[in-house]
Formats: C-alpha cells, structure tokens, sequence
C-alpha cells in the first residue's frame, strides 16, 4: 500500500470517528431533557439528604516518636526494648504504632477512662430512645469509638496526627487528648513491663552463665593434669617429637643407602661365585682379596705349567695327573673363599635390613606421638576457646543485667504529646457544597447513563451506518421529513447566484408530490441525489425495472416510489410506474384519478395496456393504475401474462417503477422481485425495525431478487443531525413540523 492509499484510509477511519462522535452527541442532545430532569432530581435527593446529616466536629492531636529519647546514664547505655536508633528508623516500626493506636486495646482504655459506654449521646441513641437507654459493652464502644479515630502520620517527620469525630465539639477535643495520654501511658508501661522481663531473664542467663563458667574452668585444670601439662606446653612436646622425627628420618635414609649398596655388592658376588673358571670371577670385592689374588696367582702358574708339559707326557701321565689334583685343590680353596666372602656380605644385608626395620618403626612411633600430640592441642584448644567464651559471655550479661536494673529506675519515654487538641468551631461534616457538586455531577452521569440505555435500546432505523453495517446493504440515500407546511428550502442556487424559486417556500398540500411542486426543496434534492446512484451504481445493466417495496406499512413506500419516478421523468427519461399494490392501491389518488381499469384489467385480457395507462400532469410520466382489486392478487403477479406485460413495457419506457404491498403483509412483492432487474427497500426512520429489514432482504435475496439498496425515509435534518449529508450542495433550511403525510 503506497502512502497516499495509507494517508487516504487513516482520513476515512479518522472521519468515521469524528461522524460517530457527533452522531452520539445528536442523540444525546435529544435526549437532554431526560439528562437534566435526571441531574436535577439527583441534586435535590442529594441536598436534602445532606441538610438533613447531623454536624459532625473533628478534633486533632499531635503526639510525636523520638528515636533518641534523654539518656541520663550516656549514650554508651541503649534501651533494652530494642536498638532505638536501628530499629526504630525503620517504616515497619511506625506502621505498628499507627496499628497500636487504633487497637482495641488503647480504645477499651479511653472507654473505662471517660465512661463511654454508660454516654448515650455518644452512642447516638435517639433522644425519645434514652428512657430504655442501657450501658453498652465496653468492646461494643471501643469499636464505636475505633469508627470516629483516624491516625494520619505527618509527611517526612516523626509526627502522627491523631483525628475523633463527634458530635459534641467538647467531647471530640476530650477523646483526641485522652486518647493521646493513654497510649503514651501504655507505651511507657509496656516499656517498663518489657525492661522487668528482660532483667529477670538477664538474671536467670547471668546464673546459668556463673554455673558453666565454674565447668569450663574445672575441665580444663582435669584435661591439664590427666595429660600432664602442667610443667611442659605443647610447643616444647612438638619440639621435642618433630626433632626425633628429624634424625629418625636422617637415620632411616642413611640406612637404606647402605642396605641398597651391600645389596649391589651381594648381586655381584652371587654372580661371581657362579662362575665355571675361577679365573672369570671379576667382582671387585673379590679382586680386592689377598689372600684370592695370592690362589689365583698360584692356579695360574700351574695352569701354564700343565700347559707345557701335555705335548711331552699327554694327559695321563704321573706327572700330569700330580698337576691336575694340585690344580684342583686351588680352584677348590678359591671357590670357597669366594663363598666365605659372599657369606660376610650376605650376613652384612641382613643386619642392615634389620636396622632400617626397627629405625622404621621407630620413626612410626614418633609420628603417631606427635599427631597424639596434635590432636591433644585441639581438645585442649576447645575446652580453652568454651572457657573464654563462657568467661566473655558472662561478663556481657553480667553488664547488661546491671544497665538495665538503672534503666527501670529511670523510666524514660519516647512519645510525648507535641500539640493537644483544641476545641473545633466548625464542622467537617456535611460538606454542603461538595455533596451538592457531586450530587449535580453524579445526577449528570446518571442522566448520561440513562440516556445511553435509551438510545442503545432503540433497534430502529436511524442512520446510514445502519444500512451499511447491520443490514449489510447499499446506501442509497435519506428522505427528509416531509412537513404540512413548508419542504425546507434548498438554497444552493440562491446562494451562488441562482435566482430563488419562490415556489419552495409555498405550504406543501399534497406530500406525495412534493418534489414536483418543490423542485427546490431538501427532499427533491435528496430524491435527485438516490437517482443519481442508481443510475451510476451498474452502468452496465442498468435498472430499467425496480420495485419499490418496505417491511411494514406506513414506511414511505408508496410516497419513495412517486418521487423517483417524478425525478427519473424530469431527467427526460421515459417513465410509468405501476401499482402493483392489488390489496389497497393508492397511487391513483395522488394523481387523482379514479381509472376503471389498469394493471389488473390488463391482466385478465379485460382491457389493453394502451387503455389502461394514464397521462400525469408530469412531464413524461405516466401511470399504470392498480384497477379493479383481484381474489388472487399473487397467482396474477406470477402468470405468463404478467412476463408478457413486463415485456410490453420495456418496450416502450426507459424506467418502470413499480409500488409493491409490503413485504411483511403479503408474498406479492416476493413474486415480483425475481422478475425485475432491480428492488429498493424502503425504511422509515425511527419506525422501522432493524431486524424486522434484515428478514425481509434476507427473503429477497433467497429468491435472487436483486437488490439495489435501501432508502431511509422521513429523516428529521434538524434533531437527527443529518444536515450535514447534503452539506455539499447547499445549506437547508428546515423547520421541523407535525407528522408527516409520506403514506
């Protein structure tokens, strides 16, 4: 959508409004008798009940809350209610005060104080009722007294503003200071009360405190001697175990040093002594030996000797055999002490491991000494801690229990009475004046609220909107009232320069023909404006025939039908309209005319169509006459010859009008509909029945009668506000007269 089509649809929906707006404000104004008889009824019920109101007086004190009340004792000694400069900065605070004073308690208080319940006219007991007058009870006229009281704090400030009602001047001054008195009297009590049952709970906690003080005191000098503690603390135990541990732990090291080299030395010396020719074992321990340096020396020189003598005497020689057996006997004294030293070594293992084993367990029993140790710190640490605490706590209460044995010998408040109330001279009730604007005001919206009931009650025609929108049809046009005496005139000529026609302002004597006579007036000129849209709303398939036709009698069906036939003739355009209305004709009396025969003469083949049809005193209309009224008007209206008729006369007019009965009396407009190009629905203004309209252009539309629109008729420009519907020709003037004659 471009933004002209946008600007273009936000001007038609904000003219809609403002129509809608001002059609509301029409039908309000006509109802604006029933608005003001309303407002004026309203105000006066409303004043008299006011006069008639007894004078009510009000009286105010002021009382103030100080946070910070005198502290003879320094500001180091708080009150024990609670942290005054805390707590009582906060809003919860004052909204309970505010609370308290209103309680039923203070107001039972202020009752016994002043006898209340034995005062009859404070009770409001009528003056003949006062003989048989009984006391009350007390909790009765507390809450008769709760009634009058309103407590208002003063804005940004520590102030409340205590108000009572009465009737009495005296009396309402009396019940604000009392009132005021006894709640600082029981705020101070209550405070007092408080303070006496804090110290005896004090004292009750502060011997409870001295007892577990005395416990903790005794379980610690137990814990000290069963453990031992008294000549050593546990920063030299700790010492004394973490040092052991140190050189346990050095020892241990060292050990398994040791044990990993004898270890090494063993594995070299298993492998040695493993081997076939002693002459291969090459262990360092070994070749360290003497003694094994000295055999092997020695098996070795053997060994070259029995070399050099097998090539002379072989194997098996004496000789031979004499160095063989030495030879042996060496390799066996090297195998053993090979084995004598791996035996040292494997006994020196063995005592290493046992060393390290018991250095373990003795660095074990150390550790498990100094987490014994630890563990005994921390139950010593707690037993310490429950005595100090025990000792702190204690010396608090103690404290507090002595500040607030002053403070009850003090017995200072924190409220006191800022302002007493003074005597009222003049009453807070009734407000004459307000109740009488209110009453006016109210009357007003009641008036307006009725008026709208009214006319939203009204399921009549009224305006366009009521066409478009519940009957879902075409507009095609309103029919001014119709008065005795004058049409109103259309000045739209005379304004622009047009000679005035003096023939507008002439009396109307026959309704029916009014925009013959009054060509000028505001209903020819409307009469003209529905022709202008039937003739442009199809210009394709023109309505050549059209039925005028209504729901109900006496809607103007009759009177619409002449008209546009008068103003389709004075367009030039051949015109006869037919009365069709074969049950109580009545077109041939507004021509005046009594015929012998017409339409239904034509029908029954008594007479000719050229015999039937009568000239008017309009140019270049004629008429076709009801004649003799039928037994059958319907099965006439539905016969061939009827077709052939309809045929006959579009032959030879441009425009065939014809007056049907209504719709809602009889079938026969239902039987003429279908054949015709075109059906006009004639409503009447503030007469006709929406629903009512709406049946009947459903029963059309079901038999595919086409419909051209709906004509609303006898429209009042002035009341109804559709003077501004023909704005766009012309101004009217328009006098509205008795009823009209339109049917």
């Amino acid at each position: 959508m471009s933004d002209l089509d946008s600007s273009s649809a936000a001007s038609a929906q904000a003219e809609d409004t403002t129509r809608s707006a001002a059609q509301l404000l029409r039908s309000l104004w006509k109802q604006r008798y029933l608005i003001i008889l309303v407002a004026a009824v309203t105000t006066v019920l409303v004043t008299l009940w006011t006069l008639k109101q007894p004078k009510i007086y009000a009286a105010a004190t002021t009382i103030e809350f100080d946070p910070n009340p005198p502290r003879p004792m320094g500001r180091s000694m708080d009150d024990v209610n609670s942290g005054m400069e805390g707590y009582w900065s906060t809003r919860e605070y004052y909204s309970t005060q505010f609370q308290v004073l209103q309680s039923q308690r203070v107001s039972e208080a202020v009752v016994r104080q002043l006898g209340l319940q034995h005062d009859a006219d404070f009770l409001g007991v009528a003056p003949e009722q006062r003989g048989s007058f009984r006391s009350r009870l007390v909790t009765d006229t507390a809450a008769v007294l709760r009634g009058r009281m309103k407590v208002e704090p003063v804005k940004d400030s520590r102030l409340v503003l205590i108000t009572l009602e009465d009737r009495s001047p005296r009396r309402a001054q009396l019940l604000a200071n009392t009132l005021a008195a006894v709640y600082i009297r029981q705020n101070l009590d209550q405070r007092m009360s408080t303070t006496v049952s804090a110290l005896e709970w004090l004292g009750q906690q502060l011997e409870s405190l001295r007892r577990q003080l005395g416990n903790s005191e005794r379980a610690l000098h137990d814990y000290r001697r069963e453990h031992n503690l008294l000549s050593t603390s546990f920063e030299e135990r700790r010492d004394h175990v973490g040092n052991r541990i140190s050189r346990l732990s050095e020892a241990v090291t060292e050990t398994q040093t040791r044990r990993i080299a004898i270890a090494s030395r063993v594995s070299e010396l298993r492998r040695a002594a493993n081997a076939q020719d002693p002459m291969t074992m090459n262990a360092p321990e070994l070749l360290a030996s003497a003694p094994l340096q000295a055999l092997r020396g020695s098996l070795e020189q053997l060994r070259r000797e029995r070399d050099g003598l097998v090539p002379r005497y072989g194997d098996n020689a004496q000789p031979m055999l004499a160095l063989n057996g030495r030879i042996t006997e060496i390799e066996t004294a090297i195998r053993r002490e090979v084995r004598n030293v791996l035996e040292s070594a494997e006994s020196e293992l063995r005592a290493v491991r046992r060393t390290e084993g018991d250095l373990r367990g003795t660095l074990g029993d150390a550790q498990r000494e100094g987490l014994e140790i630890n563990l005994r710190e921390i139950e010593y640490g707690q037993l310490l801690r429950e005595r100090e605490n025990t000792s702190k706590l204690y010396g608090i209460v103690l404290e507090r229990t002595k500040e607030t044995d002053l403070s009850k010998l003090m017995r200072v408040n924190n409220v006191r009475v800022l302002d007493e109330a003074l005597l009222p001279a003049i009453a807070v009730r009734p407000k004459v004046p307000m109740n009488i604007g209110l009453g006016l005001l109210g009357g007003i919206l009641l008036g307006l609220l009725l008026a709208n009931v009214v006319i939203q009650s009204d399921r009549t025609m009224r305006n366009e909107e009521d066409v478009t929108d519940d009957l879902k049809s075409t507009f095609l046009g309103l029919i001014p009232r119709i008065g005795s005496q004058r049409a109103g005139s259309y000045r739209y000529k005379y304004r622009y320069g047009g000679k005035r026609d003096d023939e507008d302002d002439k009396p109307v004597t026959n309704p029916d023909l009014v925009v013959h006579t009054h060509p000028g007036s505001a209903v020819a000129e409307a009469c003209r404006g529905i022709r202008t849209n039937l003739l442009f709303m199809s210009p394709d398939l023109p309505f050549k025939t059209i039925m005028v036709a209504s729901s109900d009698p006496r809607e103007g069906k009759t009177t619409v039908a002449i008209s546009l036939a008068i103003t389709l003739a004075q367009s030039g355009k051949r015109v006869i309209i037919v009365d069709t209305d074969l049950r109580r004709p009545r077109v041939h009396k507004v021509f005046k005319v009594r015929p012998a025969v017409g339409i239904t003469s034509v029908l029954v083949n008594e007479a000719t169509l050229e015999e039937a049809v009568l000239d008017t005193e309009i140019e270049n209309l004629q008429l076709l006459p009801c004649g003799p009224i039928p037994p059958n008007p319907s099965e006439l209206l539905h016969s061939q010859r009827f077709q052939d008729l309809l045929t006959q006369l579009k032959g030879k007019y441009d425009r065939i009008v014809f007056d049907t009965p209504p719709v809602g009396a009889v079938t026969d407009a239902l039987v003429i509909g279908p054949q015709l190009d075109g059906t006009i629905l004639v409503t009447r203004a503030r007469k006709t029945v929406r629903a009512r309209a709406r049946s009947v252009l459903n029963q059309l539309r079901s038999l595919n009668t086409r419909i051209a629109g709906v004509i609303l008729n006898d429209v009042d420009l002035v009341n109804e506000g559709s003077y501004s519907y023909y704005a766009y020709a012309g101004r009217y003037e328009y006098k509205p007269i008795a009823e009209p004659a339109n049917e």
